[in-house]
Order: C-alpha cells, then sequence, then structure tokens
C-alpha cells in the first residue's frame, strides 16, 4: 500500500540550472536528429548515414529530454536521482565519443549551420561535463531531513530492471570499446562514430535501470520511467519510418527484446507510480 510521500531534498540552484541547460540542449539535438534524419549534413554536428541511425540517436535525446523536462517539475532530488543517471553516464561517454572521432564533424564545414552545430556540441560538451560535477557536488551536500518513504517495487519488476540493465550495459559496453562488434550486434550498419554513441545511451539506459532498482521506491523512478516509455516508443516509430531492421535476425532480435522490455518495465512503473504520492513545484 502506498505510505505518505518522501522528505523532499531540495535542488541547488547549481542542479537545477545545469538540468535547464541540459535540457535545452538535448531537446535541440532530439528534435533536429528525429525530425531531419535525411538532413545531418547541414543540420547536424556530423553527417550520419543511414538516416535510420540519426533517427535513432533523435529517440534517445527526446528520451533524456523528457527525463529533465519532468525532473525540473520536481522538488525533490531523490525523484529525478535515476534520470540523472542517464545524463550523466551518457554525457561522460558521448564526450570521449566525440573527441575520439572529432576530425568526422563539421568544425571546417562551408555551411554555417553544420559549423554552429559542430562547434556549439563541442563546446557545450566540454562545458556540461564540469558543470555537471558542480551540480552533483553541491547537491550531495544537501541532506535529506528524514529517510524517504513509499511504496517498494514488484521484486520481477526489479528482476526485470536488473536483466535489461545488464542486457544494455553489455551491448553498450561492447559497441561502445570495440565498435566493430556492431556488425554482429546491431541490425543496420553503423560507422565507428555512431556505434559509439549508440552504445553510450545503451550504457546510460543500462547504468539507470540498475541505480531505479536500487532506489526500490515507486515514486523515485517515475521521471525515468516516462524517458522509458517515450524512448522505446520512438524506436517504434522509427522503425516504421526506416523498414530496414530484419527481425528475424540475431541483432532484429536484441533490439525487439530491448524495446519490448522498456515499454513493459516503463508502463508497469508509470502505473504504480500514479498511485504514490508526488511532491512536485
Amino acid at each position: 500500500m502506498p505510505t505518505s510521500p518522501p522528505a523532499a531534498t531540495p535542488f541547488t540552484k547549481a542542479a537545477r540550472l545545469f538540468m535547464r541547460a541540459a535540457f535545452v540542449f538535448v531537446t535541440a539535438a532530439g528534435v533536429s536528429l528525429f525530425l531531419l534524419s535525411e538532413q545531418t549534413s547541414a543540420y547536424f554536428a556530423w553527417t550520419i548515414k543511414p538516416p535510420i541511425t540519426a533517427s535513432f540517436l533523435g529517440c534517445g535525446y527526446l528520451g533524456v529530454a523528457t527525463a529533465l523536462g519532468l525532473g525540473l517539475r520536481e522538488s525533490d532530488w531523490g525523484a529525478v536521482r535515476v534520470g540523472i543517471w542517464v545524463v550523466a553516464t551518457g554525457l561522460i561517454s558521448i564526450l570521449i565519443a566525440t573527441l575520439l572521432h572529432l576530425d568526422k564533424f563539421h568544425l571546417h564545414s562551408p555551411l554555417w549551420t553544420a559549423r554552429v552545430w559542430a562547434w556549439s556540441w563541442l563546446l557545450l560538451y566540454v562545458a556540461l561535463v564540469p558543470g555537471l560535477f558542480a551540480a552533483l557536488w553541491t547537491q550531495w551536500r544537501q541532506a535529506a531531513t528524514r529517510p524517504p518513504s513509499g511504496m517498494a517495487l514488484a521484486a520481477g519488476l526489479r528482476l526485470g530492471q536488473r536483466l535489461l540493465g545488464g542486457m544494455m550495459v553489455l551491448m553498450g559496453a561492447a559497441l561502445f570499446l570495440a565498435p566493430g562488434s556492431a556488425e554482429q550486434l546491431w541490425p543496420w550498419s553503423l560507422s565507428p562514430l555512431t556505434a559509439r554513441m549508440v552504445g553510450s545511451f545503451y550504457l546510460a539506459i543500462g547504468v539507470s535501470l540498475f541505480a531505479a532498482a536500487h532506489e526500490n521506491n515507486y515514486a523515485r523512478i517515475r521521471v525515468a520511467n516516462f524517458a522509458y516509455l517515450v524512448f522505446a516508443l520512438l524506436q517504434l516509430l522509427t522503425a516504421l519510418r526506416y523498414p530496414v531492421v530484419d527481425w528475424r535476425t540475431v541483432p532484429g532480435l536484441l533490439l525487439a527484446a530491448v524495446i519490448f522490455a522498456l515499454l513493459t518495465i516503463g508502463s508497469i512503473g508509470v502505473r504504480a507510480s500514479r498511485r504514490v504520492p508526488t511532491i512536485s513545484t
């Protein structure tokens, strides 16, 4: 049965400022990649082929934007902590991928739109990483007034979170550390750069699933569950928009399993969290 909501751990100004800045940038990247998937040579930081890859990355960014946007409506830091794991893991791994493949970026493109995207991407990622650490440092010094309460997760949901989290972390690590493994793990062609970008999103979501299982509290995974649903639903739209996936192959089955599991875990979490009191601004 649901109990009284947990005591709020207030946001620090640094944490809220970081989330606002990240939300604007992540939303812009997600919209551009998802809606202009075939025009990344002019309207993104680097050219992405095939277009389904750009759309898939847009799904990831829009999922993160969902977590940040909903998180900004909360007043309790504990309610967004799982979502921050997505942001932190993805931010650091994508910055590393960017620096490893800097020659692929439109830093010297003759198109001013492409140059703006490339330099904005580089400068913002370089700036957001120390901004993240500063925000987390101030936030960790902010203590809750009493231990959190709330409705614990069902045992089956926690098991599912851990199993899917482990699968996504392993796939993400393989794609990031050995981009050539994309031929065995991914249902369409990826370049070394895009393999690392896709791997970054899988790592980020996988880590957040472990964090959600650790929180063991429906109220505190509400934001992350909405992000999982958005990411999975947009992936389905992408697959319909670009019907290149052979779902009978091992890579196709792996992708289908991830989408189905995210939809299931996200839906269960969202439905259950609606019965739990929340603390919002």
